[in-house]
This record gives structure tokens, C-alpha cells and sequence, in this order.
């Protein structure tokens, strides 16, 4: 099976950047899957990952209106649901793109304070650490049982 994982977010904003962390750390622990890197522009890795051709695409970003170290799989594929992304790439259309790539796409949100995304920083909060190991053993759960 070919696992993709699809990590969006900037590394200049602070806690914004964790989905580039887990990135790092799947790459690591998790070398079947392909880590494309999207930063804070998704859609550039879009052919990358057409070519590609995954069975299952996993998008990680951070996310603001939860409870900070919430660590949730959202299913994409409801057009109708919203992600409360830190990013302004709207929902739908990332939706549409990445079904036409692969149809089972799920979402890995990583809830992180708003106020740690807001201004130009570099490097991770404690706590967004700490929920990139979360998000790395959700993963490795996932990949467990897309293996069974």
C-alpha cells in the first residue's frame, strides 16, 4: 500500500510549523510512507503526489478553535466539512484536489493556541513538541491497521 503524508504549514510562524515536524518525524520512524513537504502552499505538491499515486493521503496541519494538544482525524470525505485551518486555502478546495488524487484522504489536525501562530517566530512552543510525538503515534497507529 502507498501512504502518503501531505504536512502543511510555515516554520516562521511558530507553532504553526508542526506539521513540517511530524513530517520530519514520520520520515524517521515511518519510512513507507512519502512525506511531501506542502508548507504554507499545499497545492505545489498537488502533481508530486498525483505521480506519486497513494493508496491513502494523510494531510497534517495545525489548527486554532479546539482545545490546545488536541490531536483529531478528520474524515475529508464530506464536502461539507470544515476544518478550522490555520492556512487560507478554503476546506472545499483542498477537498476537491486531493479526491481527484486519491480518494481515501483523511485530515490530521493539530490543535495549537492562535496567539502561537500569529507572528514571524521560529521554532515550536513546548507543547506543539510534544503533540508531534502525539501525532506521530496516531500515525503509527493508523499505519498499523491500514497494514491489517
Amino acid at each position: 500500500m502507498k501512504k502518503a503524508l501531505l504536512c502543511v504549514g510555515n516554520e516562521l510562524r511558530g507553532d504553526d510549523g508542526v506539521a513540517i515536524a511530524v513530517g520530519r518525524l514520520v520520515e524517521e520512524h515511518l519510512p513507507q510512507w512519502k512525506v511531501f513537504f506542502g508548507y504554507d502552499m499545499p497545492e505545489n505538491e498537488f502533481a508530486s503526489l498525483r505521480e506519486f499515486e497513494p493508496d491513502v493521503i494523510v494531510v497534517v496541519d495545525a489548527m486554532s478553535g479546539f482545545k490546545e494538544d488536541k490531536i483529531e482525524f478528520i474524515d475529508l470525505s464530506d464536502e461539507r466539512t470544515y476544518i478550522y485551518s490555520t492556512h487560507n486555502l478554503p476546506t472545499p478546495i483542498l477537498i476537491s484536489y486531493l479526491r481527484n488524487i486519491c480518494t481515501k484522504t483523511i485530515f490530521l489536525g493539530i490543535c495549537v493556541l492562535l496567539e502561537n501562530v500569529l507572528h514571524f517566530t521560529e521554532g515550536l512552543s513546548d507543547n506543539a513538541k510534544t503533540s508531534a510525538l502525539k501525532a506521530l503515534d496516531k500515525l503509527k497507529e493508523l499505519d498499523a491497521m491500514l497494514d491489517s
